[in-house]
């Protein structure tokens, strides 16, 4: 019997799974506007900014078979492109992997991201990712569906943005899209400044790494090879993202 048991469990049809609690979503989403592609659904606000629910299954190669998470984002065109005025044309839907504003289920609760096992009741599943987008989700999305409303309010919810660091630079595109260039200056300069002063404390201080008695990491000209469970300190940093700022001031027009 329990033979037969985990045989049952390893031969359920996830695909199958999978559509029907994404249905169930659908039909709670739909009437905020949302349209299924795929695996994501997905709403324009403010005519070009994306804002979606992507569902994404575990990959068997990583030992994630049988498990679902749910992705969430948010699209705006000039922060994603890296231009003030985006010239390609809109597509009917995007990606949670070309947005800026991303999150999981699990993490916008204040909790670790939430693998869900296909293995159990389907019904429980969709009760929890419903309750879970209508009390966390859906009411930020209502918030933050202008650019004026993510210039004002997206501080407010750090745990729909994985990309908090980069707000700073984020906001220059906006206000840049937005026509004023003056405050997109110096937002842009702001968030220079503040990548140079982390870039120069990483060559000063250096960071830890935590390796096990053993294992072995090269940087930047230091071979380590760990004597014993603990952290190492690793000197150095790439300086590839400030070329990258530099290079992108100059297509922007600010330097």
């Amino acid at each position: 019997m329990v033979f037969d048991f985990w045989k049952k469990k390893t031969e359920i049809n996830t695909t199958q799974t999978v559509d029907e609690i994404e249905a169930a979503v659908y039909e709670h989403v739909k009437p905020y506007g949302f349209k299924k592609h795929g695996r994501t659904l997905h709403r324009f606000v403010s005519e070009d900014i994306s804002q979606l629910i992507h569902f994404q299954s575990g990959m068997p190669s990583h030992g994630m078979s049988g498990l679902l998470c749910v992705n969430l984002g948010i699209r705006i065109p000039e922060c994603s492109e890296r231009t003030f005025q985006p010239k390609t044309e809109k597509k009917k839907f995007y990606h949670e992997y070309e947005c800026t504003i991303r999150s999981r289920l699990g993490i916008v609760s204040g909790k670790q991201e939430t693998w869900y096992d296909l293995h159990k009741k389907t019904d429980k599943i969709i009760k929890s990712i419903i309750e879970e987008l209508d009390q966390y989700v859906l009411p930020a999305y209502e918030i933050l569906n202008s650019r004026d409303a993510i210039l004002e309010y997206r501080k407010e919810y750090p745990l729909l943005d994985d990309m908090v660091p980069l707000i700073s630079l984020e906001e220059c595109m906006i206000y840049g899209h937005l026509g004023n260039i003056e405050k997109a200056k110096q937002l842009f300069e702001e968030y220079y400044q503040s990548a140079v002063k982390e870039y120069n404390d990483l060559v000063k201080n250096g960071h830890k790494q935590y390796l096990k008695k053993g294992e072995r990491v090269v940087f930047m000209g230091q071979d380590i090879t760990a004597e014993k469970d603990g952290y190492v300190t690793l000197y150095g940093a790439n300086h590839g993202h400030i070329e990258y700022l530099d290079e992108l001031a100059v297509s922007l027009g600010l330097r």
